[in-house]
């Protein structure tokens, strides 16, 4: 690893953990991927297809109602994802369980372009323990499943 690519990568690291930390910072369809099994743990990739690599970071802001809870709603919490598509750089993503945005269209093509490449559709398939009351989840407790649909 060159130094230009060790610091690429402190410096992607320490951005994702202040995100997670502080806050700061959405035609036919190919059938969907569901991550499968006990899902994602927080650090965890998952490859789809040779175009998306998605790392689970974080949970942020986790409002959910808690098992055992009457509540009104049924709450939100934040998922913090980083992407890396093709040989475009890694990017920050957010999808939330029940406020928006509650996908995220994370195209092929390169920024600030028009094209016809094949776009992922990422959401939460689930997120799980549901919170507790009296207890705080720590980010080792969380188990993520992302349902992934292309579109071209």
């Amino acid at each position: 690893m060159n130094r230009r690519e060790l610091i690429k990568s402190i410096a992607i690291t320490i951005l994702t953990s202040g995100v997670c930390l502080f806050g700061g910072t959405k035609a036919s369809a190919a059938s969907p991927l569901t991550t499968s099994g006990g899902g994602l743990t927080a650090g965890q990739s998952l490859r789809y297809d040779s175009g998306l690599r998605l790392t689970f970071v974080c949970v942020r802001n986790d409002n959910r109602c808690p098992m055992g809870a009457l509540c009104i709603t049924a709450g939100d919490a934040e998922v913090v994802l980083l992407a890396k598509v093709g040989n475009q750089p890694e990017r920050i993503v957010k999808v939330h369980t029940y406020n928006n945005p509650t996908s995220v269209s994370i195209s092929a093509a390169p920024p600030g372009t028009i094209s016809t490449m094949k776009t992922y559709i990422v959401k939460i398939g689930s997120l799980s323990p549901l919170p507790r009351i009296g207890s705080k989840l720590k980010q080792s407790d969380y188990r993520l499943r992302l349902d992934i649909d292309v579109v071209y």
